[in-house]
């Protein structure tokens, strides 16, 4: 049974928000969505690959590359082709709106949740992202992809739902170090109060909800090793890119509400 837990700067952790049959169904739709023999890589980036991606709304293209990270200038760490669906990926949109109103009905009365998502606005999705993490096989500690400490461009809430074996691990509410390239990055924007962070780790269907733009979050690597015979999913999701030396430890599915592309107002 899923149980809310709820963490500084009104972020929230949603254990085992998917159930084994939910995850495996996400998992397959992800794949059939990328539906490609082999995916771009960058060779000298930790950096997680965007396999597929989505953004509605009347003023962005379909094929257009909106990266949840906020760079204006990017040197291509997660490969040229970044999965970009022509169309929504709806069952996906619903699963993320699913866990807020699970996440939602176990909030406390006066929790951000319950004040952000009324029972008649519910939380949906503008854009997604499916973020595959991984490490090379060899264990050297090269290509251990993790995204630094960073708030998102965009206005609204973030749903990060985690699928595969490896926990891993997050920070949320620890500001970019002073030079990082994050640091000079919407530095008015942040809630006040953020400084050393809480670290958690999130297993497989667990979720986070947050607000991306306005709380500092970054990954930060796995967890545990990886669990013998229990990397099905990983293979039916990466196809080829699974006989080069490069493991697949989790899969991301990250949606946000923007409220500025929707048109709707901001929720703070």
């Amino acid at each position: 049974m899923a149980r809310l837990e709820r963490l500084p700067f009104e972020c929230y952790v949603l254990r085992d928000a998917l159930d084994a049959r939910e995850r495996a169904r996400a998992t397959e739709s992800v794949a059939r969505y990328a539906s490609r023999e082999a995916w771009a890589r960058a060779a000298a980036n930790d950096h997680p690959t965007i396999v597929a991606s989505h953004a509605r709304g009347q003023r962005e293209r379909a094929m257009a590359c909106v990266r949840a990270c906020g760079l204006k200038r990017c040197t291509g760490a997660c490969g040229g082709d970044v999965g970009a669906l022509s169309e929504a990926p709806i069952d996906l949109f619903e699963l993320s709106a699913r866990v807020v109103a699970t996440a939602k009905t176990k909030d406390d009365d006066d929790g951000a949740l319950r004040r952000a998502f009324a029972n008649d606005d519910p939380f949906e999705a503008s854009h997604f992202w499916a973020l595959v993490y991984g490490e090379a096989a060899s264990g050297d500690g090269k290509r251990r992809e993790t995204m630094a400490p960073h708030l998102d461009r965009g206005v609204g809430w973030v749903v990060s739902i985690s699928l595969g074996g490896r926990p891993t691990r997050m920070t949320i509410g620890k500001p970019p170090a002073r030079g990082s390239m994050y640091d000079a990055y919407a530095q008015s924007r942040p809630v006040e109060g953020q400084d050393l962070g809480v670290e958690i780790v999130v297993n497989d269907g667990d979720a986070v909800i947050f607000r991306g733009d306005r709380v500092f979050h970054s990954v930060d690597g796995f967890a545990g090793e990886p669990v013998v015979g229990h990397d099905e999913w990983a293979r039916a999701l990466v196809g080829a890119n699974g006989v080069d030396g490069y493991g697949v430890g989790r899969l991301a599915l990250l949606f946000r509400e923007e409220r500025e592309t929707q048109s709707k107002a901001v929720r703070y």
